[in-house]
């Protein structure tokens, strides 16, 4: 009871303060805590734990002359065309080295605009927070990890051929021979998983998939699983958006099936050997009033860069 006291004052004080606001006030969208009934579990966005977001301003940005919009320019590694030996008396080839370099663009990211009357507001029990921003919050970062693995499919290109991108084999098909064959994989199988960018002399960084297909490993015993993880496992299971480490990789387990497709799985090496994520406007929730009619939308503006198109890989098992 208490906290429903709580939270109905705290709407008091929200809804006086929107009462009184300008038009046009900007309000920082944020979660909230809420009593409310929810009607499916909405998780954070994983594209944010792969590549961690980066703060810059203004005096970050670069020009370039064939548009207005911001950009970063970064530099890239160069290629390298190695040594050799050579005999007492002889000199060196000569060899030019280039500095290479690449543009970071930023994208918008909004929500529809919702409008509400003022006067159907007063009688909300629940955090008003809440309703006008948290899934907000939710819905754009979902729309992140949407583009986010867009891009890399395509990068990979089409299962069992090399990227026309890198001319790499980075989209390739595993038969799952595990228990139940054709039901699950099994740690042979998910040596090849492994094995794809360790192939590009890149490290796994962190391995993605979504929870129905990671039951695999609750398949596996101690003996293949290892320890704790299979204890573990069995006592807490999975849960949404959750991290584990299995055979010294760090994986993330994600309830989004419609953007992570089941029996599939994605690869990446670490940030600095994969790209940038900067946000240049962090997500923010505009308000608007006039008369009685409250008009809100969230928005932010990001740039989210695959540089080295060599540190993405995936998997699927058939």
């Amino acid at each position: 009871m208490e906290e429903d006291i709580n939270i109905e004052v705290m709407n008091r004080e929200i809804l006086d303060a929107i009462t009184d606001a300008e038009d046009g006030q900007i309000k920082n969208a944020a979660s909230a805590a809420s009593n409310m009934i929810r009607r499916r579990i909405r998780e954070d966005g994983f594209a944010r734990n792969i590549l961690p977001p980066k703060t810059v301003t203004n005096d970050g940005l670069d020009r370039v002359p064939d548009h207005d919009r911001p950009v970063i320019i970064e530099d890239m590694e160069p290629g390298s065309k190695g040594a050799k030996s050579i005999p007492f008396g002889d000199s060196a080839d000569t060899s030019f080295y280039y500095g290479n370099k690449f543009v970071c663009s930023f994208n918008v990211i909004t929500t529809p605009e919702f409008t509400k009357d003022i006067n159907e507001l007063r009688t909300y029990r629940m955090d008003l927070r809440k309703v006008i921003t948290d899934n907000a919050l939710r819905d754009m970062q979902a729309e992140e990890d949407y583009q986010f693995i867009n891009t890399v499919d395509s990068i990979v290109g089409t299962a069992g051929q090399a990227s026309t991108a890198t001319g790499f084999n980075q989209n390739i098909n595993v038969a799952k021979t595990g228990a139940a064959a054709g039901t699950f994989f099994s740690r042979e199988d998910y040596v090849q998983v492994l094995s794809v960018l360790e192939d590009l002399s890149l490290n796994n960084s962190v391995i993605l998939m979504n929870r129905k297909t990671a039951k695999s490993f609750l398949t596996m015993d101690r003996a293949e699983i290892g320890g704790d993880l299979a204890q573990t496992l069995l006592t807490d299971g999975l849960g949404a958006l959750q991290e584990a480490e299995i055979f010294g990789v760090r994986h993330l387990f994600t309830i989004k099936r419609d953007i992570i497709p089941d029996d599939t799985c994605y690869i990446f090496a670490e940030p600095e050997y994969l790209g940038r994520f900067y946000t240049l406007q962090d997500p923010t929730m505009y308000v608007e009033k006039k008369k009685d009619i409250l008009r809100f939308s969230a928005r932010e503006t990001l740039s989210v860069t695959f540089a080295n198109l060599a540190g993405c890989a995936k998997v699927n098992f058939t």
